[in-house]
């Protein structure tokens, strides 16, 4: 039809300008692979399979051995055991689900392993051995040299600069290696230079006053006043306490395969988001999350921050079906050691479990003394239900402040009268069954008239309803005093043995408690702590550099979209060294010596020029260094998932003022005999008053972490809270595109952005065209679009009309669906969706 021809000839003309390259992200994605490997693959190779298939085998089986990428490659007897061209029929996958040959002999693994199997293959087997494996401690990195070790780049001491940061990268453009000149950008226009600093101070767009405001203030610093004002937003921490909930693995939920809700992980989230906007100084922000509820407070409300704080060691995932409960419990530590190497040290501790480092200097004794410290972290509490099955978790209770007291006094006088509601139906339900059932049982002459049975039946089902209602009311959702899964300890603090292999019945010696041997510690561990304070301190101790560099370098990461250092996420040897290391380490001092102040830090680097660089393209440039490795332009991206779910409930004003607090749905009673326990049955768990909310909000389960369907995080690479993820990744796809075009989500809001701008009767056509551009590109729109759009609008109304008949449809009806057309295509152009 020729108004759907309109639409996506406006939609070919905004989106199909040729999207700017993305960063190449090759390295870091070998190294999430890597990874990915040593935690999953390597340990079950290891304890399951190296008897019978490495070379110390006495006797290997099938002429295969496992304990190389060559020799695994290579197969066996029976052929090669991955096949790439049928993954998922490779010979080592259908002997682990016990299709042809059964292995290991001794007993089929868990399904989530297999499933990590399979996995692996598809992202091609990654596997960075190289010779035999495995010894259970390897002698040359047991006996590091520390002093050797910190003269590695990531463990240097901090060299101190005044150097602005234009100095540093034009000095670095100056000196690049290709012996090419190296010609800078000028600096991006106000309208593109104002869209890029509201999404990365607070992820969202500017409102059309706000660009028009910005656009005519002629003072000389209007861009420090926006940043100022923008960092002294609310929404900053909205922003930026994001980032690291990706690093906490946060989510609503505990178990990996039910919706067990974690009722007071909210207070975690809330409590991150608040310390990015009071600017917490980020060494306390550490010390608080590690070991907060150690620390000394002054009142009940520092004492509650305080042990909310320290869900950052408690939250993960678990398998809490596991009837291993001691390999259980050592898995939640391997989770909370890898979990405080990736996020404050850049560094792959969990490797060590099973053998030493095999890149990096954390041997195995370093690993468990680690493992020492938080193990004495009580997470598990008996059981979940009547089954014996399902573990239960620690609640731990926090000081209740008055007002929450009120509050929760208030929700149980409601919660009793709902209660005593639903009884007395359910009385009178049984009476009105009752009745029947007595009554006269002849049938009726009447056949449209329901049998006695009929009846019965449906009022059965109302009467068990209610019951179920009271029941998840009463036994699942009952007011409670505020408790969260926090890190308590017992009085008297244990050691961890090694696990050999990774196999926790399978113990060998006890390692004292004590902090890595890289990292320079604070105080000794007092025999009757657990360490955790003094892990805490250590971590941001000036003698530990790393763990600044690490975070000025994620803060640099999220606002150019890739890291001084590319592998954000790795700070060893098989990580990238710095592009800038002179800049890395001026930024990283600065940073401690000014208290570690993040909004500085942030404010320091969006002020430079080489953030204010254009985008645009420079083709002479850009065949000497494509990836912008020596920061010539600014590179541009796709908006994360939750900025474009943001950006577009904003713009259609459909945006809600949702702040904080809890966020899940009830839950529903579990009455199985072998269970008993409070769960939500129901995996979409966002209810409707939190569905209009900003992203950050919206309840994640770890169960169905991809969210609803129709959701635009589960399209656009939205982390998995059972993964600790410091750089995202940020795919452009098709399925996309087909998403935004024929979702009821966004067509939805689209319609609501159409009646936001109908609503405006007094302006023109004009008028209304160019609010739609600034709202949606934060720019007004310019003479050619302004006539394509004038033309689509003519060309709809024409089409409509021919169509239907003359007068046969309303002109209101007429011109909403048309200006909702119109809506839509800006809202899923390329443009609205990239951060230039």
């Amino acid at each position: 039809m020729k108004g759907e021809r309109g639409v996506i000839t406006l939609f070919v003309s905004l989106t199909l300008l040729g999207a700017p390259e993305e960063v190449d992200r090759s390295t870091v994605e070998d190294g999430r692979r890597i990874d990915f490997f040593e935690k999953k693959i390597r340990p079950v190779l290891v304890e399951h399979c190296y008897s019978c298939h490495s070379g110390e085998s006495k006797s290997l089986k099938g002429g295969l051995r496992l304990d190389s990428r060559a020799h695994l490659q290579r197969g066996g007897d029976s052929g090669k055991v991955i096949d790439f061209a049928q993954p998922n029929e490779s010979l080592l996958l259908t002997a682990l689900r016990y299709e042809d040959f059964e292995m290991p002999p001794d007993g089929k693994l868990p399904d989530d392993v297999i499933a990590d199997f399979a996995k692996w293959i598809e992202l091609g087997a990654p596997d960075p051995r190289d010779g035999n494996e495995e010894t259970l401690r390897s002698p040359v990195v047991a006996k590091i040299d520390v002093e050797a070790v910190r003269a590695f780049w990531a463990f240097r001491t901090l060299a101190s600069s005044q150097k602005s940061i234009d100095t540093f990268v034009a000095e670095r453009r100056a000196d690049n290696s290709t012996g090419e000149s190296l010609v800078a950008n000028p600096r991006a226009d106000n309208p593109t230079l104002l869209r890029r600093i509201y999404f990365d101070l607070i992820g969202l767009p500017p409102e059309p006053k706000e660009v028009t405001a910005f656009l005519s203030d002629a003072l000389p610093n209007a861009i420090e006043r926006l940043v100022d004002r923008l960092l002294a937003s609310p929404q900053f921490g909205e922003r930026w306490g994001r980032y690291w909930l990706d690093l906490a693995q946060y989510a609503d939920s505990l178990d990996i395969e039910r919706v067990f809700p974690n009722r007071g992980a909210w207070r975690y989230r809330d409590y991150v988001i608040r310390s990015f906007n009071q600017d917490k100084p980020f060494d306390r922000f550490v010390v608080e999350q590690i070991a907060g509820d150690l620390l000394p407070y002054a009142s009940d409300t520092e004492r509650a921050n305080n042990i909310v704080a320290t869900q950052f060691i408690t939250l993960g995932p678990m398998n809490l079906v596991n009837q291993f409960k001691a390999q259980l419990r050592m898995d939640i530590v391997d989770n909370q050691v890898d979990k405080i190497g990736r996020a404050f040290l850049g560094l792959t501790l969990g490797c060590a479990r099973c053998h030493d480092h095999k890149f990096d200097p954390i041997p195995q004794d370093d690993y468990y003394a680690l493992a020492g410290i938080v193990q004495n972290v009580q997470v598990l509490d008996g059981f979940k239900g009547v089954s014996g099955v399902f573990s239960d978790w620690l609640r731990t209770p926090i000081p209740e402040l008055p007002e929450e007291r009120d509050d929760r006094h208030r929700r149980t006088k409601l919660h009793r009268e709902r209660a005593a509601d639903i009884e007395a139906k359910i009385a009178a339900k049984k009476e009105e069954i009752a009745q029947v059932e007595a009554a006269n049982d002849k049938k009726s002459t009447e056949e449209a008239k329901p049998s006695k049975d009929e009846i019965l039946k449906k009022l059965k089902g109302e009467l068990a309803d209610s019951e179920k209602h009271l029941r998840d009311l009463v036994k699942a959702n009952p007011p409670r005093p505020p408790e969260v899964l926090a890190a308590t300890e017992p009085a008297q603090p244990t050691n961890a043995r090694v696990t050999i292999r990774g196999n926790a019945v399978n113990l060998g010696e006890e390692v004292a408690r004590g902090v890595p041997r890289v990292l320079k510690s604070v105080d000794m561990i007092p025999e009757s702590a657990s360490g955790r304070l003094e892990l805490a301190r250590s971590l941001v101790h000036k003698g530990n550099p790393i763990v600044a560099r690490v975070f000025v370098n994620r803060v640099w990461h999220h606002l150019f979209g890739v890291g001084i250092v590319r592998t954000v996420d790795n700070f060893g040897a098989r990580g990238e060294e710095p592009s800038h290391p002179e800049l890395l380490d001026a930024l990283a001092q600065r940073f401690v010596a000014s208290g570690w102040q993040i909004k500085a830090l942030i404010r320091e680097i969006v002020l430079s020029r080489t953030y204010q660089l254009s985008s645009a393209p420079n083709a002479s440039v850009y065949a000497v260094d494509p990836q912008n490795r020596f920061l010539w332009r600014h590179s541009p991206r796709r908006l994360d998932a939750e900025s474009i779910r943001d950006a577009l409930l904003k713009v259609s004003g459909t945006l809600s003022s949702l702040v904080g607090g809890p966020t899940l749905p009830p839950a529903q009673w579990n009455t199985q005999e072998v269970a008993q326990f409070d769960q939500i049955d129901n995996r979409r768990i966002t209810r409707d008053d939190v569905r209009q909310g900003r992203s950050v909000y919206l309840p994640v389960s770890r169960a169905a972490w991809r969210f609803d369907a129709g959701d635009p995080l589960r399209q656009f690479d939205f982390p998995s809270p059972n993964d600790v993820v410091g750089a995202r990744q940020s795919s452009i796809v098709p399925t996309q595109s087909l998403y935004l075009m024929n979702s009821p989500f966004v067509s939805g809001l689209a319609k609501k952005f159409a009646e936001r701008v109908l609503a405006d009767e007094g302006a023109t056509e004009e008028q209304r065209v160019n609010n739609m551009y600034l709202a949606v590109y934060g720019r007004p729109v310019r003479p050619s679009e302004l006539r394509e759009a004038h033309q689509f609008l003519v060309a709809s109304k024409e089409e409509s009309r021919g169509e239907s008949g003359e007068n046969s449809k309303a002109d209101e009806d007429l011109r909403s669906s048309t200006m909702t057309r119109l809506c839509h295509a800006l809202l899923i152009s390329t443009e609205f969706l990239m951060h230039d």
